[in-house]
């Protein structure tokens, strides 16, 4: 998100392309009645726009749920197909992978069809896909499955984002953003704690039919939500009311516009600019090392501690925490810092001051990370590398956040969601490469030097928020992709 808030971003943008693109006038545009139009999400009541904020990210825990899951029954994959381990984990890297390709197919048809029809057909599809895997005889139907499961998962992520900014307005609703984001990541989190135990005491596939069970409780909140999507409602409306529609766009047009947003100037994006590059590349590799905790947490605690899978879940608690307090991190800091600069510049401010709870993050990251390498060792106590996580995944959460709300900041709706298309592929890419490659680093290098290789890059990652909150107007200046060039705004904290 998670992405993923980051995922979702895609289309969460995508609604406004009408302000950036040059279309023929219409001769009678659809519009909201008026400031206090009813069916405007903006004008439900707070428990209804909140109902539509939180079942979405009940489908967002269960998907990124899903992956995490999975993880501890590894090992007995491993010794029931007769694979080797990273065969096995080739389910969690193939379901990652389907993550980031099903938001390419799920921006479009929420932008036809709406957000609410999105969830209501893929849900379904991703469940079944579950099932394939919770049955699977051998290898090879359990990995496609997952893989497909993924794909079918992932519109979950994409379109719940869009969903989210058809409530709120983004800059300014903290508690909502952090409500997200909580949903996005403590799925990871909650994944090896419920499922240590499952695989410990039923079995891997009992990890698959969990899934299965929370999924089928969600199905029923998502067909009582109501569609949130600002043309699709107002185009229902137009229809019952016999009013004419406004003309088409051509097809090849929209094809060609879509496949700029979510493929073509990602990756461009990602190539050749700075500013994409630089908190793409962080908040991707924080993201990717928590993919990494899912094989270092059980190789450490069962060869230090002699933990079970139960055990070695939860120890994922301290992770779990950690999410927790970077949004209450976050929320405390947008109050402190991003509110009243709101209200000084009437709604205007220096995109840099984004980059705060990154700032944060750079040092709390870091430590959690020598922490959880150093005190890993039978002599200490278990809690001690337990609550490393909590320092680590509170810097997670805030370089994650920081990185979504500066890229709101500093490009236009299509523009930004280039940008997240981009942040999205590096992230999963990363994601999808960790699991792979952590067993054998740990092995060769031990819990302490491998551990302290990942806080090296964090440490040389460092730099980056603090970079742009001291250089960001000149960096927005040398954009190819039209950041704002608002560089006499100063940043007053």
């Amino acid at each position: 998100m998670v992405e993923s808030l980051q995922s979702g971003s895609i289309s969460s943008t995508t609604e406004r392309f009408e302000e950036d693109v040059e279309v023929a006038p219409s001769p009678s545009p659809l519009d909201w009645d008026g400031p206090d139009d009813p069916e405007n999400p903006f004008n439900w009541s707070q428990a209804k726009r909140w109902y539509g904020t939180i079942v979405p990210g009940l489908l967002c825990l269960l998907v990124t749920l899903a992956g995490s899951v999975y993880v501890p029954g590894v090992y007995e994959i491993s010794y029931k197909f007769n694979v080797s381990l990273t065969v096995a984990l080739l389910g969690l890297s193939l379901y990652v992978c389907g993550l980031g390709l099903g938001p390419m197919l799920s921006a479009p048809l929420s932008e036809v069809f709406g957000r609410r029809i999105v969830y209501l057909v893929n849900l379904p599809i991703f469940l079944l896909f579950i099932l394939g895997a919770a049955e699977a005889k051998n290898i090879q139907t359990l990995l496609i499955c997952r893989a497909f499961a993924g794909i079918f998962g992932g519109p979950a992520l994409a379109v719940s984002g869009g969903s989210f900014v058809d409530l709120w307005e983004l800059k300014t609703s903290g508690l909502a953003v952090s409500v997200q984001a909580i949903a996005t990541f403590m799925g990871p989190a909650l994944g090896p704690i419920v499922g240590g135990f499952l695989a410990e005491k039923k079995g891997w596939r009992w990890t698959m039919y969990l899934v299965l069970i929370f999924g089928a409780a969600v199905i029923a909140p998502i067909y009582f939500m109501q569609e949130t999507y600002k043309p699709v409602i107002l185009k229902r409306r137009a229809l019952a009311r016999g009013q004419p529609l406004p003309p088409k766009p051509d097809p090849k047009t929209a094809l060609k516009l879509i496949f700029t947003i979510t493929l073509a100037r990602p990756t461009v994006m990602l190539i050749k600019e700075p500013i994409v590059q630089a908190v793409s590349l962080y908040s991707s590799f924080a993201f990717a090392v928590l993919f990494g905790f899912f094989e270092a947490f059980p190789f450490t605690f069962s060869r230090e501690y002699g933990f079970g899978l139960g055990k070695t879940g939860g120890c994922f608690a301290g992770i779990g925490l950690g999410l927790i307090l970077g949004c209450v991190i976050y929320l405390i800091q947008d109050k402190i810092f991003y509110a009243p600069a709101y209200k000084r510049g009437n709604g205007v401010v220096q995109p840099e001051i984004r980059m705060i709870p990154a700032m944060i993050g750079s040092f709390l990251m870091p430590i959690g990370l020598f922490w959880f390498a150093w005190t890993a060792k039978k002599d200490i106590h278990w809690i001690s590398p337990v609550l490393a996580g909590i320092p680590f995944s509170a810097g997670l959460v805030l370089i994650f956040l920081s990185a979504i709300m500066y890229i709101l900041e500093v490009y236009p709706p299509l523009v930004a969601a280039s940008a997240f298309a981009s942040l999205g592929l590096l992230r999963y890419l990363l994601a999808m490469a960790f699991p792979l490659f952590t067993v054998q680093m740990y092995e060769r290098l031990g819990v302490d030097w491998a551990t302290s290789t990942f806080g090296f890059v964090s440490i040389v990652l460092m730099p980056i928020p603090w970079v742009f909150k001291r250089w960001g107007p000149r960096i927005r200046a040398a954009s190819r992709f039209n950041a704002i060039k608002d560089s006499n705004l100063q940043l007053k904290f």
